[in-house]
């Protein structure tokens, strides 16, 4: 059975005079509301990411609903003046995400509307009233999803797109195609556990969990046979930005010959996603989870980094699913470009990063420094190494032990950072050598591909065997405390095999 609607779906409720959020940070532990009575509070919600995604939007035009109703005046300056004013303290909680643009929509009732008619209670009226139609055209574009997927659809998903897939699961349904979902995580804040794979399970919908490190793994091994994500921002040459770890799983779904769709908004006047400043968050919200650090040193010495969202160039995008329309990246620049720009991609920053991925014996510590120092870097990059942590709880702290500069990330950030030029080399520690390859811990085969990809060196070196001492066996766990949703089956990840051939191509490339 089918639920209707994910309470994900419209998160944030217009109630008499007022609004409320749902908090999203407890779901799915706790269903609760946040009361809205002022704009600060919905900007702290924001935030402090109890509100996300849509909504977001829905927030955001809520706020300007409540500023006005509550303005009584004839004139229309300075209501006109505290949107304005309220769409740029937005932005500057959320630099990404395109306030600005749904900041055009106030301008443009102000422009329509009788001169004889109270501005406060027209634009409030109308912030309303778009937050119905968008909610429609969710609706729409779920069933357009549906319609384009196979009869037996096996998705892969990254983080949530407020409950969306629950209808286009619904859909499927309807027209009598099976739907089941692979959901990867989505670190830091697991929104791919606690939402996704929760609303899905809550539905009836078959879903798994996976790490983020495992895309590759899954797509080689013929478990999936698409790829859908929502999108922050669409850009009118067809690319999208969405949450950290979208791009890497974009290129694996074009390594391993998966269609990749993308549920997009009008990209208004936006040309192409690197005229975006991308949000980096405090790194510090990596390093603990409910209060409990994530490395096992406390050691000051700890750096970590948080690109919120990364940039999904056009050319790695199947279809682009619209509110009114589906489209190939061609269709979408036919549809809203004015005069072709090419994308930029990522902008470029130095190569200061040697990233290690696998598990150094101890002896191998001092190589890394000594590398590090020869590619002149500027510090060694570890990811968290899900589902053990072995990053987080083995490598990394032994670079600290050794006053090595060392910097931690989620695992679904790798792309991101070799896309803009900040990794110049990757050590890869293998656990074993066979004709095939040598095998990796989960997500060495994305480390690999990544670095091929992006023309960056690997060196490939005999690590430690992989430790039994961990807290976290499977993804069902994080820090020893259960992540997974009832009804969420885990799907195993074991040790990954890199081809030869990728090896010699990467080499010699």
């Amino acid at each position: 059975m089918i639920a209707v609607q994910s309470p994900l779906f419209e998160p944030v409720l217009w109630e008499g005079g007022g609004f409320k959020i749902l908090d999203e940070t407890l779901v799915p532990e706790k269903i609760e509301f946040i009361e809205i009575n002022d704009v600060a509070q919905a900007l702290s919600a924001v935030r402090e990411m109890r509100t996300r995604a849509y909504g977001q939007v829905l927030t955001f035009l809520y706020s300007g609903a409540l500023i006005a109703q509550r303005y009584d005046g004839k004139e229309v300056g300075p209501l006109r003046d505290r949107l304005v004013a309220m769409t740029r303290q937005f932005c500057e909680v959320r630099p990404t995400f395109d306030f600005t643009g749904l900041g055009c929509f106030f301008e443009q009732w102000f422009q329509t509307r009788s001169a004889d008619i109270n501005p406060g209670k027209t634009i409030a009226k109308k912030a309303r009233e778009l937050a119905e139609q968008i909610t429609g055209g969710r609706i729409e574009r779920a069933k357009r999803a549906a319609s384009i997927l196979p009869n037996r659809a096996r998705a892969m998903t990254h983080c949530n797109v407020s409950g969306e897939l629950v209808a286009v699961a619904r859909f499927c349904k309807e027209s009598g195609k099976e739907f089941c979902v692979v959901a990867t995580e989505t670190r830091p804040y697991l929104q791919g556990a606690r939402l996704t794979a929760w609303e899905l399970a809550q539905a009836g919908v078959p879903v798994s969990l996976i790490p983020d490190c495992a895309v590759a793994q899954v797509m080689a091994e013929g478990e999936v046979n698409a790829v859908i994500v929502g999108a922050d921002r669409s850009a009118r040459n067809g690319d999208i930005i969405n949450k950290v770890g979208t791009y890497p799983l974009a290129l694996m779904a074009k390594e391993y010959g998966v269609p990749f769709y993308a549920l997009v908004q009008d990209p208004r006047s936006l040309a192409t996603a690197s005229d975006v400043p991308i949000e980096e968050r405090p790194g510090a919200e990596l390093l603990f989870f409910q209060g409990r650090p994530l490395v096992a040193s406390n050691d000051p010495g700890v750096n970590a980094r948080y690109p919120a969202f990364d940039v999904t160039p056009a050319g790695l995008i199947t279809h682009l699913i619209g509110f009114d329309d589906l489209f190939t990246p061609e269709t979408f620049r036919q549809r809203y470009q004015s005069e072709p720009k090419a994308s930029t991609g990522h902008s470029k920053r130095s190569r200061k990063y040697l990233l290690i991925y696998g598990i150094p014996d101890k002896s191998q510590y001092n190589y890394l420094i000594s590398a590090l120092k020869a590619e002149q870097g500027e510090s060694l990059l570890v990811t968290e190494m899900r589902p053990q942590l072995y990053g987080a709880q083995v490598v990394l702290p032994g670079l600290l032990a050794r006053k090595a500069p060392a910097t931690l990330i989620s695992d679904n950030m790798m792309g991101t950072l070799f896309a803009q030029g900040e990794i110049g080399k990757v050590c890869l520690f293998y656990s074993g050598l066979t004709e095939a390859g040598p095998n990796g811990i989960a997500g060495s085969l994305v480390a690999v591909r990544l670095a091929h990809l992006h023309g960056v060196p690997v060196e490939l070196l005999g690590g430690q065997q992989i430790p039994d001492a961990v807290i976290d066996r499977d993804v069902s766990t994080f820090l020893g405390t259960k992540i997974c949703p009832p009804g969420v089956s885990v799907r195993p990840v074991g040790t990954e095999v890199i081809p030869w051939a990728l090896i010699k191509e990467q080499n010699d490339s």
